[in-house]
């Protein structure tokens, strides 16, 4: 987490470092969530099969080799390998986290646990901007990722001296190997890639493109195919008897769209405090602090309140304070006073906060104990493609909209910045995406409504 949101605050200066335009970056932040995404259950699946503690060490180690790679790259090419690579690596650690907390735990406290986690998750977050602001305005973004290698290894050092072997889940030879749901790897991360590629190159071809059209058919088509190999594979990678949950469905799905609505500000905000505003990226990182330390505060408190009275209420506040941030960032303005941001990034984070630990209690209880890793696997594989989409999707809306005010959607050079039309025609079609935003939340906020209560969590 620290990695990812420091990497996000520099993204403009990367971009500017190699003459990149923001459809061309946005792949820095697309290729690292595909990656973890389309590995996310598979790496859950080695888990369980070799024990947590040996691939959480090892994909670690893989995180912070990839972070060197990153580091020293001569062109944008090689920046984008490191960072697909260092997805490889994360997807380890985000598959298996919630399921070594939540499994230390008893059921009566499981929205603690998420809240602890989200605490984690928090702190990452609260870390990243400043390091990676910071570091950036004292050295060069490169910087970061040397600080990010030497963090992960003392990261691996002390799981390897803390952790403890697991017996319960530790597989036995090379032949489990050999049973991982391949089929279902391999078509999920087929259908992930289709659907980015058409999304993205629609910015190129136009939405109403013969290749466009066909990319999404394709992808109709191969997620059609995942569907039926899961339902016939005797050991799939991921178990379609969990959408028979009606709370587990609904959770999933308000989930996916809270995070797609959410990703829009992730992406879009450092563009418009460090090129919009002029803001060096130290400054940018504090106006997007709050909501960092709204989500570490906040996430304990409402894991208790969902273990009290249930999930559906505090998820609900949750979604409702959210959208109430999305509105204020769609308001924004190059006159707008920077507190604005600062203000709807506390809001932001702690209507997130409210809602992710009750959204993951919910979804774990339904599923039950025993698959709380194939869960935790899920739950992150839904936030990642959320991401995904989520910041593909107003990029191209930002495209669009600049392309329709005479500029294209380039905010690398320096000398165009001086040019205020070009920083206005930015602001408007960012505040046009968080329209998009404020719609999916509304949505995800009627599913959790309507949600049926959480009986394992309503008996307690």
């Amino acid at each position: 987490m620290l990695e990812q949101s420091a990497t996000s605050i520099v993204i403009p200066r990367i971009a500017e470092d190699f003459g990149t335009d923001i459809p061309t970056v946005q792949w820095l932040a697309i290729g690292y969530m595909l990656c973890v995404s389309a590995l996310m259950m598979p790496a859950g699946a080695v888990a369980d099969m070799l024990g947590r503690r040996q691939v959480w060490i090892w994909g670690l180690v893989l995180f912070a080799a990839a972070s060197l790679v990153t580091s020293f790259s001569g062109n944008f090419g090689m920046v984008l390998s490191g960072k697909i690579l260092m997805g490889v690596g994360a997807s380890v650690a985000q598959a298996n986290g919630m399921a070594m907390i939540a499994r230390a735990f008893p059921d009566s406290e499981r929205g603690r646990a998420a809240g602890l986690h989200m605490t984690v998750v928090g702190i990452g977050a609260v870390g990243g901007p400043v390091v990676g602001g910071g570091i950036d305005s004292l050295l060069e973004w490169r910087a970061i990722f040397v600080f990010i290698a030497a963090f992960s290894l003392l990261s691996a050092l002390i799981a390897t001296i803390v952790l403890q072997d697991d017996d319960s889940e530790s597989g036995t030879d090379n032949r489990s190997l050999r049973q991982l749901d391949w089929g279902g790897t391999i078509l999920s991360a087929v259908f992930l890639l289709l659907v980015m590629v058409a999304i993205t190159f629609a910015n190129d071809l136009g939405w109403q493109s013969p290749v466009i059209y066909g990319g999404f058919f394709l992808s109709v088509i191969v997620f059609a195919g995942f569907l039926l190999w899961e339902k016939r594979c005797p050991d799939p990678m991921l178990p379609l008897s969990l959408f028979s949950s009606v709370p587990f469905s609904l959770g999933a799905i308000a989930r996916f769209l809270c995070f797609c609505a959410s990703s829009a500000t992730f992406f879009l905000m450092p563009f418009f405090l460090v090129s919009g505003l002029r803001m060096t990226t130290a400054e940018a990182a504090l106006y997007l602090l709050p909501a960092a330390v709204s989500m570490s505060v906040f996430g304990p408190i409402s894991g208790k309140i969902a273990d009290r009275i249930g999930t559906r209420i505090p998820s609900t506040l949750g979604m409702i304070l959210a959208i109430v941030s999305m509105y204020l960032y769609s308001t924004i303005t190059l006159e707008s006073n920077p507190m604005v941001v600062a203000v709807a990034s506390a809001i932001s984070g702690t209507g997130m906060s409210i809602f992710m630990a009750p959204n993951a209690s919910v979804m774990l209880g339904a599923a039950g104990r025993e698959r709380y890793g194939i869960v935790s696997a899920f739950l992150n594989l839904t936030r990642n493609g959320a991401h995904v989409v989520g910041i593909a999707v107003p990029t191209a809306v930002v495209v669009l909209v600049m392309e329709t005010m005479g500029y294209d959607a380039d905010l690398s050079d320096t000398e165009k910045l001086n040019d205020i039309g070009l920083r206005v025609a930015y602001v408007s079609a960012m505040t046009k995406a968080f329209l998009i935003s404020i719609g999916l939340m509304i949505v995800a906020t009627i599913l959790v409504a309507i949600s049926p209560i959480d009986k394992s969590l309503s008996s307690q």
